[in-house]
């Protein structure tokens, strides 16, 4: 089973530097994925819209009313990193709400899995060249090599949306129920 320090360890055997036991250890290769580790991961998360990341809810409006531009305004949840979907284009984000003149929101979105367990395997083979790209140059003075781990994560991001895109159908536009209107009968 993966978890946060098999992932750690896996970046930190590129990068040619000691293992680690837990995050809490008090070594100077722990210290460093302890400060890059979390930050990483969500920036990863808000890079692409991993399946293994991604959750969904309907959202009610909260009682308060914007002071102006919307009718409503929702509470966006607290592990979210980036929206997907809210069923409507006309919408802003102000801090943690969303405002909208929808009465109820059907929000898919990206939130901030902590549960490496769950992780899709090219998300976590992502999160190890990230984390590689952000300790290299502080284990090994190289920012060649810390440029070269990005790219190769940047690479990585792309096939992992070929190979998604081919996993999710594309969206039906129509009900088969409104082909009747487009038919005539």
């Amino acid at each position: 089973m993966t978890n946060r320090v098999d992932i750690a360890n896996q970046a930190l055997s590129l990068v040619g530097a000691d293992s680690i036991t837990s995050f809490e250890e008090n070594t100077s290769t722990a210290r460093r994925m302890r400060t890059v580790y979390d930050t990483s991961r969500k920036a990863l998360l808000r890079l692409h819209p991993f399946q293994c990341s991604t959750k969904r809810i309907k959202l009610n409006p909260i009682s308060t009313q914007p002071e102006f531009g919307y009718s409503y305004q929702f509470q966006l949840p607290d592990d979210l990193i980036r929206i997907i979907n809210a069923n409507t284009e006309d919408y802003v984000v102000e801090t943690d709400r969303l405002l909208s003149d929808q009465s109820e929101l059907n929000l898919v979105y990206v939130y901030d899995n902590k549960n490496e367990e769950t992780y899709d395997s090219l998300f976590t083979e992502c999160l190890i060249l990230y984390l590689a790209s952000k300790i290299t140059k502080a284990v090994t003075g190289s920012q060649g090599t810390a440029d070269s781990y990005y790219m190769q994560c940047q690479e990585l991001i792309k096939q992992a949306k070929a190979v998604q895109a081919q996993e999710v159908p594309s969206q039906q536009f129509f009900k088969d129920s409104d082909y009747s209107l487009i038919r005539g009968h």
